[in-house]
């Protein structure tokens, strides 16, 4: 059974009426333990003192010694002085000057703490205990020349009269704003931070007063160690002069950005503590309504001088469309005024769809052409062993491609038989590996997988897309690898497309070939474009018998073909796509990507 915690709404309210949920008695003892369903009472933890004060019914009185959370319940310890029933009203008083000297220790902690983090940054924070003898604990070491600019500095930030922000958050914004979460924070909860001026924002579940000025100075700074970590010990000057007023939560006399902050906090905290319908619609009359807290402060705006009036108008409008966001998707649609502009009947806008990026399409284009025929998809890794990479695809070890000039090589301690691993400059590291999978022929493979080279033009990227096929059985011949490329040719690009082989070399096929593509413009018959009618595709093959033996295939029983193309240029050479740099295709840029 949960509590609803003022104390963290407003720290500054000394008195609540609540409801009394669960009574623990001692039996024969004065000694009691009551949950209410609301409390302003502080529990002890994170390093400050519990509150200590009253809770008094019609028919009893506790004095309040001790307050602790246990579970989700605030249970107050105390003595009983005749008799309080469950479900009574009760009435709560804090003994404020315990809570005030609490929220100044506590508050002077964190002042300590930007103070220590703006000269030692690299420190990280352990823990704190701000109670009789306050302590911040850090990991790592504080030299002790070090205590009088510390001091300086945190009595430096105390003149400043800083004012101290607080909001609610999820656990998910919390992480986005602050570098260190506490890993002991509950995950379903709205969570606050607090923040001192422009210092970053930090996790906090305590008492905390308005501004550093409420703060003593500073009288002592200690450090002292223990293993690897410092101790900073501190001690203020108490009790301090300065009367404290306690705000008014429902008028705001005067404007300034630490008020509407701690307004619309007040506000954000109420919202995300409540669910009930009715209890919304009351918040937002007393923060948004025509005679509500805002509008107040906005008949006050005109008095403001021009400059300070368009400061903090801005911040007034910040303030106002936060609360009004925050309550909008709580609030039932029946229980808002909706004022329609134009005709309801009209058909409404329709949403914006997307799409696969031009290369995922391209891939699944091509993926789905060479299934048709019986090729199966599969994919190897894109950081391979050297000898899946180069060697047993018949690559001598000073072979230009194993260049660290040419080929990503990752700082890992080689394998003692396969050597380094690299980023897969090609898909052909899938072709030994298939064989070994298979084992035995028939192979019908198309791996389609990043690959990575030192390359970076309007035609090149470091990081692109191969598709590797590669055929392997009894009686494979050059038709049958001219005759696959004709079909993929007349199913990719159009059946006004052809292809040819012109004789090359590479290591891995013998004989080997380049592809080319009749161009989309001319269609063989030569232009500006393509110069004789072709455009070149990419490289192909009869698997040289040496990478059939590395991958165990007898080379005197089996025969096959390989190709590797690019996808990124596959896809370019289609009919109507004219890229003219490559490197277009991974801009992320919404106005190229829309057009596919």
């Amino acid at each position: 059974m949960g509590n609803k915690l003022l104390f963290l709404e407003n720290s500054y309210i000394k008195t609540c009426s609540a409801i009394v949920q669960e009574i623990l008695q001692t039996p024969k003892s004065d000694r009691i333990e009551i949950i209410l369903d609301q409390t302003i009472f502080y529990p002890r933890g994170g390093g400050q003192p519990s509150d200590q004060g009253v809770i008094k019914s019609q028919t009893g009185e506790a004095i309040i010694q001790n307050v602790v959370l246990k579970g989700d319940s605030v249970i107050h310890e105390g003595k009983l002085k005749g008799n309080i029933s469950v479900g009574q009203q009760a009435e709560c008083l804090i003994d404020w000057q315990r809570r005030f000297h609490n929220m100044q220790v506590h508050s002077a902690g964190h002042v300590l703490h930007e103070a220590i983090m703006s000269l030692l940054p690299d420190l990280t924070p352990i823990e704190a205990d701000h109670g009789r003898k306050p302590y911040m604990k850090y990991q790592g070491i504080i030299n002790k020349i070090l205590e009088r600019r510390i001091k300086e500095k945190a009595n430096e930030l105390i003149r400043k009269d800083l004012p101290i922000f607080s909001e609610f958050v999820t656990l998910a914004e919390l992480e986005k704003r602050v570098s260190w979460v506490p890993s002991h924070l509950p995950k379903n909860k709205p969570l606050r931070i607090i923040w001192i001026g422009d210092f970053p924002p930090i996790p906090d579940g305590g008492t905390q007063v308005k501004s550093t000025s409420e703060i003593s100075l500073f009288s002592q700074i200690n450090v002292t160690y223990e293993n690897e970590n410092t101790f900073v010990h501190y001690k203020m000057d108490f009790p301090i002069e300065k009367t404290v007023v306690e705000p008014s939560p429902s008028l705001i006399s005067g404007i300034d950005k630490a008020k509407l902050q701690n307004l619309k906090n007040e506000a954000l905290a109420m919202i995300m503590q409540t669910q009930d319908q009715a209890e919304l619609e009351n918040i937002r009359i007393q923060y948004l309504g025509k005679s509500g807290q805002l509008a107040q402060i906005a008949g006050q705006l005109k008095s403001l001088e021009p400059a300070e009036r368009t400061e903090i108008g801005k911040l007034f409008n910040d303030v106002k469309s936060a609360i009004q966001a925050s309550l909008d998707p709580k609030l039932k649609i029946e229980n808002l005024k909706l004022i329609i502009e134009g005709d309801p009947t009209l058909p409404g806008l329709k949403p914006r769809l997307g799409h696969l990026h031009p290369i995922s399409q391209a891939i699944e284009e091509i993926s789905i052409v060479f299934e048709k025929i019986g090729f199966i998809r599969v994919r190897y890794p894109e950081t391979d062993w050297d000898w899946y990479t180069f060697e047993s695809l018949n690559m001598t070890p000073d072979h230009p491609a194993r260049d660290e000039w040419e080929t990503f090589f990752v700082d890992a301690p080689p394998h003692p038989k396969l050597g380094q691993i690299v980023l897969t400059p090609h898909t052909s590291n899938g072709q030994v590996r298939e064989m070994e999978r298979v084992k035995k022929p028939p192979i019908r493979m198309i791996n389609i997988a990043k690959c990575y080279r030192r390359q970076s033009d309007v035609s090149h990227t470091v990081m692109f897309h191969q598709f590797e096929g590669l055929v392997i059985d009894t009686g494979i011949t050059i038709a049958h690898l001219k005759g696959t490329i004709d079909y993929f040719v007349h199913q990719f690009f159009g059946p006004d497309r052809k292809s040819r082989l012109r004789p090359s070399h590479f290591q891995f096929t013998e004989p080997s070939f380049e592809v080319d593509v009749t161009c989309d413009i001319c269609l063989g018959q030569g232009c500006r474009l393509c110069k004789e009618g072709w455009l070149e595709l990419g490289g192909a093959g009869m698997v040289h018998p040496s990478v059939l033996s590395a991958g165990k295939i007898d080379p005197q029983k089996y025969t096959g073909f390989a190709f590797g193309w690019g996808v990124e240029r596959t896809y370019m050479m289609k009919s109507g796509l004219k890229i003219p740099d490559l490197r277009l295709l991974y801009s992320n840029d919404i106005r190229f990507l829309n057009q596919f």
